[in-house]
């Protein structure tokens, strides 16, 4: 029987609560999620959000617009970026977080007792006793499944977290994930964190259908693929000396290595001349795509978009045109042309080699499995 939900008045006067009791209150908005990622500083690297104030402005700012949800990992900022966020006032609040374990940089990262002290360095960087979503970051091909979601269950049992995700597995991996977990009576991902834009959409064919089919709600980032919606870099040989794409950075190589093609650039000239007919701007055109023409339920759904800010002004931008409504049909089209060009070289939606350090069918079917 599905579930209901019934209307309650309001016992106390609207003009006597606070600013997070109306934000609950409210009523319930597509997923627009703030990502953290590049809210960080540190003695030699820097993000694109460096202060406390600009940082906690930016927390202001999503919730008066009627979002609460941030999303961060023990990875970001070189481990720094937690301890960052601990620094707001997130908590008080009343935000609704994500993190994740330590990425698996190394085989062997996502053993039970690291996975453990990945969590809680996570809880004490961010002043909290629990988050909303842990996601497991990358799946760790040296370590069974098992025995990293055997450890998570055992902190989800302990209050740690509310909801189990996942990101960066493949659709099969994610498939014997979800059903480990129910025959050990674990928790169950409900979750998935992806890479999906309008000209990145390899998650399409079998991702998405295996989180339909398992009972998993999709989140996705680089809704602008790295930025690249902009239209400020026009050629895959311009390298900026800053940015994500910056030619210095161990995340600028990654990003360009995801981006930097020949087809991305002229898929992004077709997109440009369309928006440009219709009087559109790139971003706001990338961002009504995933809302309204994507294989995502935003609208009717629980599905949410990860966007990735440097400014109060892009992020109020962000919002706005997250609001707006679907494109013109000539503007779709361009786009789906768009994603023909890049189809044949776009890049994987999981990450590392597809090799196991460990024999998955003695580990899956027991000893002398065949």
């Amino acid at each position: 029987m599905p579930h209901t939900f019934s209307s309650f008045s309001d016992p106390i006067p609207r003009n006597k609560l606070t600013k997070v009791q109306r934000s609950k209150m409210a009523a319930p908005k597509s997923r627009l999620i703030l990502g953290l990622m590049t809210f960080y500083q540190t003695p030699t690297t820097s993000g694109r959000v460096t202060d406390l104030d600009t940082f906690q402005k930016a927390l202001d700012l999503l919730q008066a617009r009627g979002y609460n949800e941030i999303d961060t990992a023990r990875m970001y900022g070189e481990g720094t970026q937690e301890g960052f966020t601990g620094q707001t006032s997130w908590k008080k609040n009343g935000f609704t977080l994500a993190t994740k374990v330590i990425y698996p940089r190394n085989y062997g990262d996502n053993t039970a007792d690291k996975v453990v002290a990945s969590v809680e360095k996570s809880l004490k960087e961010l002043g909290t006793d629990k988050v909303d979503i842990l996601y497991l970051h990358k799946p760790d091909r040296a370590t069974p499944f098992a025995e990293t979601l055997e450890a998570v269950d055992k902190l989800h049992k302990a209050g740690k977290f509310n909801k189990l995700g996942l990101s960066n597995f493949t659709a099969f991996e994610v498939a014997e994930v979800v059903l480990t977990c129910k025959y050990n009576g674990w928790v169950r991902p409900s979750v998935f964190q992806a890479m999906y834009n309008a000209i990145t959409r390899n998650i399409e064919p079998e991702l998405v259908v295996a989180c339909r089919r398992y009972g998993l709600d999709i989140v996705v980032y680089n809704p602008l693929a790295a930025g690249l919606f902009s239209g400020k870099i026009k050629s895959k040989d311009f390298v900026p000396d800053t940015g994500r794409h910056a030619g210095n950075t161990p995340m600028g190589a990654i990003s360009r290595g995801r981006y930097f093609r020949d087809s991305t650039f002229e898929a992004l000239r077709i997109v440009e001349e369309a928006a440009e007919k219709t009087g559109l701007t790139l971003i706001e055109v990338a961002m009504r795509w995933l809302v309204h023409h994507s294989a995502l339920k935003i609208k009717d759904g629980n599905d949410g978009i990860i966007i990735g800010v440097s400014s109060l002004a892009q992020l109020e931008n962000n919002i706005d045109n997250f609001e707006k409504g679907p494109l013109p049909e000539e503007v779709v089209q361009a786009l789906d042309q768009a994603w023909l060009l890049c189809k044949a070289e776009s890049v994987n939606y999981w990450h590392g080699d597809l090799e196991y350090k460990y024999d998955p069918q003695q580990v899956l079917f027991g000893q002398g499995a065949k």
